[in-house]
């Protein structure tokens, strides 16, 4: 897949800017604070239907504006071209995503359909983060790859938002009959959400070890290594991960009564890092935390490609800032190797003598407008 055009109208700082990208690298140049990541947003938006980085739609609105509206042209791997438009109202409190002039009746739905890539400094919170960052990763890519898998997490969110309601409600009285009815609809989908990471983790298994073999010059073996809230090895299937849930939800219910939340299930779920067998988060650098993210992000656009039958759109958002020369030059060439990337930089020194032309385009940024696009070398 590949994005040709973008059209931003008062979206953060832009308050109207169209670019025209190139087939494979894109690079955004400018000071900090100039809009260059906000574009980049965005994109996520048209791949995402929602920002990477703001957590409500209407952060990313231009300021005393009630609106924001991105629309984009982007081109299949077989050749099939999408109209694709967002647009939000803040009057309304409305958000609407049309494709070929077509409403979509759920965002879910367009998930998976323009598959993307993200590289930025927020993702550091995935090897150094909680728990929450890196079941936040493990679900991204697995919901792009699998429409079941966003419905299960939507239905298991309103699951578990109504039983912590049951639990607050019981005042630490016994609700059993109240909560009942809740627990069997948490088991069985929080069953299936932990048998999908689990198998998507095994998946991935190869991924993260080839591109982690392409980034680094050691030999260090990478690993990620899932401790779901209930045991595995003893409850592999669907059905017996259920049981366990079940059995671990009675043993947990006075401590539930007590805390007035639900304890069991996969929003307890923790995904270890490993290399060489030590764990990422307590013993790696800060070059080897760097290190694994990366080969994590070119993992996932591996793993997409195939699992997606399209090739993804890769977003680095001020990568080459916190990467020595050396990893700069190696994550550069990997990437442009890729497919379509779009990168935002302060300094184009990475780029050396790079030859730039219709497929390898820069543009200037400053106040929230295109300040040039920029052919010669």
């Amino acid at each position: 897949m590949r994005i040709t055009n973008a059209h931003l109208r008062s979206f953060r700082n832009h308050r109207e800017t169209a670019f025209d990208f190139g087939a494979r690298v894109n690079v955004l140049l400018g000071e900090n604070g100039q809009g260059k990541t906000n574009a980049l947003e965005a994109l996520s938006f048209l791949c995402l239907t929602k920002s990477f980085y703001a957590s409500s739609d209407a952060m990313v609105m231009q300021q005393q504006q009630t609106f924001f509206e991105v629309r984009s042209t982007m081109v299949s791997d077989e050749g099939k071209e999408f109209q694709v438009r967002v647009a939000y109202d803040d009057t309304k409190k409305e958000k609407k995503f049309t494709i070929n002039g077509a409403e979509a009746e759920r965002f879910s739905s367009v998930i998976g359909m323009f598959p993307v890539v993200v590289l930025s400094p927020e993702n550091n919170a995935i090897t150094f983060g909680s728990p929450a960052d890196r079941r936040k990763f493990a679900d991204l890519v697995i919901s792009q790859s699998s429409a079941a898998y966003i419905e299960d997490s939507l239905e298991y969110r309103r699951i578990v938002r109504q039983r912590n309601a049951v639990l607050a409600d019981a005042n630490g009285r016994d609700c059993s009959a109240e909560i009942a009815p809740w627990n069997e609809m948490l088991v069985n989908t929080g069953a299936r959400i932990i048998h999908r990471r689990s198998t998507f983790l095994n998946e991935f298994a190869p991924f993260i070890a080839r591109t982690y073999l392409e980034i680094v010059d050691e030999r260090e073996t990478p690993r990620i290594e899932y401790a779901p809230s209930v045991d595995l090895s003893e409850a592999p299937t669907v059905g017996g991960i259920a049981e366990a849930m079940m059995a671990k939800l009675h043993r947990k219910r006075n401590d539930e009564l007590r805390f007035r939340t639900t304890l069991v299930g996969p929003h307890r779920d923790e995904m270890l890092f490993t290399l060489n067998g030590m764990s990422l988060k307590h013993y790696a650098s800060q070059g080897q935390h760097k290190t694994f993210l990366v080969a994590l992000k070119v993992a996932e656009f591996f793993y997409l490609k195939e699992r997606c039958s399209e090739t993804p759109v890769f977003l680095l958002d001020d990568v080459f800032s916190e990467l020595d020369e050396h990893r700069s030059r190696k994550l550069l060439t990997v990437a442009e190797s890729l497919g379509q990337i779009f990168i935002t930089t302060t300094s184009e020194k990475v780029f050396g003598g790079a030859e730039w032309n219709n497929e390898r385009r820069r543009f200037f940024i400053r106040n929230g407008a295109l300040a040039g696009t920029l052919q010669a070398a």
